[in-house]
């Protein structure tokens, strides 16, 4: 069947929380057979309560993501799909005052690390394979205060595109997720319901499996004749002003 991805041999980077748990779990209980890296100590409970195998990873340091690799092949052989989705978005503070401690860590791990990733994926994946990049729709737009998150993930996009020229050769396709707003850890603290419903043309932030359900179509073979692409996964908010928003804009005028 073109969108099963029962049997195939998955690496997801950044699989212990948030989208990539959701993108783990989904894909697990779909019949991949699924290994998840992070950092978080209990990875290896997380990953064994979804039926995968947890290997821990610092994806900061070039020397885990080398190992990671080599771990991968011994657990799983050659991988069938590789889900480039480690990422960071601390607070750096605006250009002119940013912390640059916090700048070259965001960059150390969601361009540096995908970069690498994307560097030794394909020798441990078969012909036919597919890599897939956790981006955003920060990468596409400026944000006040969140330029060195914006700037990576806008050259992850970019990346995707050089990366799928190179290996379209091999038949292993390479494409990108720009997730827009998702319920996940960094909303504790805060509402974003009436926000959401405002600014984002469905009318409210998204799930992570939604997120997740995007990754398994690219992943499968029914997206057999699409690489280089960015796909966003968000309500419909980089189409433009929600009707809402522009309703509420027109009636202050």
């Amino acid at each position: 069947m073109p969108f099963s991805i029962t049997g195939k041999a998955t690496l997801i980077t950044g699989g212990t929380a948030g989208i990539g748990l959701a993108t783990a779990k989904h894909f697990s209980d779909h019949g991949a057979n699924v290994v998840i890296s992070g950092r978080r100590e209990n990875g290896g409970d997380i990953a064994k309560s979804m039926g995968c195998h947890f290997i821990q990873t610092d994806m900061s340091k070039p020397g885990d993501v080398e190992s990671l690799f080599s771990k991968v092949a011994e657990h799983l052989g050659k991988l069938d799909v590789v889900i480039n989705n480690a990422g960071i978005g601390p607070e750096t503070g605006q250009i002119s005052n940013a912390n640059m401690d916090a700048h070259d860590l965001t960059v150390a791990v969601n361009l540096r690390a995908a970069y690498h990733v994307l560097k030794l994926a394909p020798g441990y994946m078969n012909d036919g394979g597919s890599i897939i990049n956790t981006a955003s729709i920060s990468g596409m737009e400026g944000e006040v205060g969140s330029s060195s998150y914006c700037a990576t993930k806008a050259a992850l996009i970019n990346l995707t595109k050089s990366s799928a020229l190179e290996l379209a050769s091999r038949g292993i396709r390479v494409n990108a997720i720009s997730p827009g707003p998702v319920k996940s850890e960094i909303w504790e603290g805060h509402d974003p319901i009436e926000w959401s419903q405002l600014v984002i043309p469905l009318g409210r932030i998204g799930e992570a499996v939604e997120v997740a359900t995007a990754f398994h179509f690219l992943a499968s073979d029914a997206a057999s004749y699409i690489t280089g692409a960015n796909l966003p996964v968000d309500g419909g908010y980089m189409s433009g002003k929600s009707k809402q928003l522009s309703d509420l804009i027109d009636a202050s005028l």
